[in-house]
C-alpha cells in the first residue's frame, strides 16, 4: 500500500518538473525571439553619402586702372593792341530838357465838425410823456428807445423804435408824444442846421 503511495507522490512530482521545465522552455524561447525583433528593429540606418561638385565661377579679370592725362602747360593769351584812325570832331549838340512843373495835389479837405441836435430847454417839460392808464394799471414798467428825425427848425419830422421796452402800449404812447410835442435845438455841420436822427431813451417807472 505505501508502495502505491509513493509511486503516486513520484509521477506528480516528475509532471510538475516536467510543466515547470516547459515553462521555462517557453520562456527561453519568448525571450529569444524578443531580443531578435529588437535588434532587427534598432538596426542602424543607412548613410548616402553624395559628392557634391563645386561650382567655381571664371572670375573676371578687374578693369585697368583710368588713365589721367596731364593738362598741357598754361600758355598766356597774346595782347592784341589795334591801332584806329582818330576820328575828326564834328559839331555837338547840347541836348537840354526842362522839367515841367508838377501839378500841385489840392489840399485834403478840412474835417467837418458836426453837432448832434440837443433837447431845448424851453421845451424840456414837455419830454415826458403820459403813463398809459392801463400799462399803470397792470404794472407795466420798463425803457424804450427812440429813433428821431430832427429837422433844421428841430422839430422831430420822424421817428421810429430802436429798442422796445417790452410792452407795446409803452412804445406807442412815447413814440406818438415824441412826433406831437418834442423839440430840439437842431444838429449842425460846419455851423450850419441839418437835418439828423438822434436817439432818445424814454423810461416809465411807477413810482410810490
Amino acid at each position: 500500500m505505501e508502495s502505491t503511495l509513493n509511486k503516486g507522490r513520484n509521477a506528480g512530482r516528475t509532471a510538475i518538473l516536467a510543466v515547470i521545465v516547459g515553462i521555462h522552455v517557453l520562456l527561453i524561447v519568448a525571450i529569444n525571439t524578443s531580443l531578435s525583433t529588437v535588434v532587427l528593429d534598432r538596426l542602424p540606418p543607412l548613410i548616402k553619402a553624395e559628392i557634391i561638385e563645386e561650382i567655381v565661377k571664371d572670375e573676371e579679370p578687374p578693369p585697368p586702372p583710368p588713365t589721367v592725362e596731364t593738362p598741357p602747360p598754361y600758355v598766356p593769351p597774346p595782347d592784341i593792341v589795334i591801332d584806329l584812325p582818330t576820328a575828326t570832331k564834328g559839331p555837338t549838340t547840347a541836348l537840354v530838357t526842362t522839367d515841367k512843373p508838377r501839378p500841385v495835389a489840392p489840399p485834403p479837405p478840412a474835417a467837418v465838425v458836426k453837432k448832434a441836435p440837443e433837447i431845448d430847454p424851453k421845451f424840456k417839460r414837455r419830454f415826458q410823456p403820459d403813463y398809459p392808464p392801463t400799462s399803470r394799471r397792470l404794472g407795466e414798467e420798463g425803457s424804450v428807445v427812440l429813433q428821431v428825425l430832427v429837422g433844421t427848425d428841430g422839430k422831430v419830422q420822424d421817428g421810429k423804435v430802436q429798442t422796445s421796452s417790452g410792452f407795446p402800449r409803452l412804445d406807442e404812447a412815447a413814440l406818438k408824444h415824441a412826433l406831437r410835442a418834442w423839440r430840439f435845438t437842431p444838429g449842425t455841420e460846419d455851423g450850419k442846421p441839418v437835418t439828423a436822427w438822434h436817439a432818445v431813451k424814454v423810461t416809465f417807472r411807477i413810482e410810490g
